[in-house]
């Protein structure tokens, strides 16, 4: 986040304040002297970012990396992007090159004992940049039993969600339930096929994109999650007998 001048508007007066603002700058993940992909993200947990990114989008196997400022330099085998692709905060499958539709149908080991309203409250309390500027989204890992192994925010939800499968596989983790701050669209689905998720619990709605590919892969999305009747799409035996008890917003 940075500090920033602003006015406020309070009633008719306008009041001059400093404010915190969601940061967002271009991350550039590069490898052999080549640009792989760059990213309008939020510059923290940029470990995190580099590996999910390329886990969640298939590019390739990391070996090591280097973070130094908005650059991380990767050695590995990885696929770069076209050279003329920017990844916006708001764009998860943007892309001057074809959009490859993952394949693959998910594994069904998860048998979620959580109450989903409860999982999508400790997911709010644990987004201390969302508190601070408003401007960010966020990813978080469950377990089965609806323990928050680890929460990551960013400005763009594609990017919350790379980094919290990075921060699992920095962890020796293996992700099987994310919750996400906004809607699901078919970006997001595609990521959680190629990073082995089989539940996603998402606050916003579901797309009619998302629905098709989520339903091609097995997997089972819950969108308006933190509403007292959740929408509920794919396999139910992950979470049957679970409603979300939450009070209507």
């Amino acid at each position: 986040m940075v500090k920033r001048p602003i006015h406020r508007l309070t009633g008719e007066s306008v009041v001059p304040e400093i404010d915190e603002l969601a940061e967002e700058v271009i991350i550039t993940i590069v490898s052999k002297d080549e640009i792989i992909v760059r990213i309008l993200a939020t510059p923290t947990d940029l470990e995190d970012l580099a590996i999910g990114h390329i886990i969640c989008e298939g590019r390739g196997d990391i070996e090591s990396l280097d973070v130094d400022g908005h650059e991380i330099e990767i050695v590995g085998n990885l696929i770069p992007r076209p050279s003329d692709d920017i990844l916006t905060a708001a764009c998860g499958a943007c892309t001057t090159g074809e959009i490859v539709i993952p394949s693959g149908i998910a594994e069904s080991t998860q048998k979620l004992r959580a109450n989903i309203g409860e999982m999508m409250r400790e997911m709010k309390e644990n987004q201390p940049l969302f508190n601070l500027t408003g401007g960010v989204h966020a990813a978080s890992i469950f377990d089965e039993d609806g323990r928050i192994i680890v929460t990551r925010e960013d400005i763009g939800r594609h990017n919350a969600f790379d980094k919290a499968i990075g921060a699992c596989h920095s962890i020796g983790f293996s992700p099987k339930i994310i919750g996400l701050s906004g809607r699901v669209g078919w970006e997001l689905v595609a990521k959680a096929i190629r990073s082995k998720i089989e539940i996603i619990i998402a606050v916003g709605a579901i797309s009619s994109a998302a629905e098709m590919l989520a339903r091609s892969a097995g997997l089972t999305l819950v969108g308006f999650a933190t509403k007292q009747n959740p929408a509920i799409i794919g396999d139910l035996s992950r979470i049957i007998d679970k409603p979300s008890t939450s009070r209507k917003d």
